[in-house]
């Protein structure tokens, strides 16, 4: 059974290179993500600017975020 101190100890990345991170999963050209601290979920992305066809670019990058959260931290 796992515990606590067992957690893999999670990378810790600026600002800037999840944003990079996530503009490359995003796959969408046009597209301005913005990474900011988050109290309750570490750290968040919002999606600044995208095309008008792309409606769904915020739910794109908070899913790509749920799944990078898992190995990485944002550097104080």
């Amino acid at each position: 059974m796992a515990t606590e101190q067992d957690a893999v100890q999670k990378e810790a990345k600026t600002d800037s290179e999840l944003e990079d991170m996530i503009l490359q999963r995003l796959l969408i050209g046009g597209v301005f993500v913005s990474v900011r601290r988050d109290p309750i979920l570490g750290w968040r992305p919002t999606v600044v600017t995208a095309p008008k066809h792309t409606r769904n670019a915020q739910e794109l990058a908070d899913k790509i975020a749920a799944d990078l959260r898992k190995k990485f931290t944002l550097k104080e």
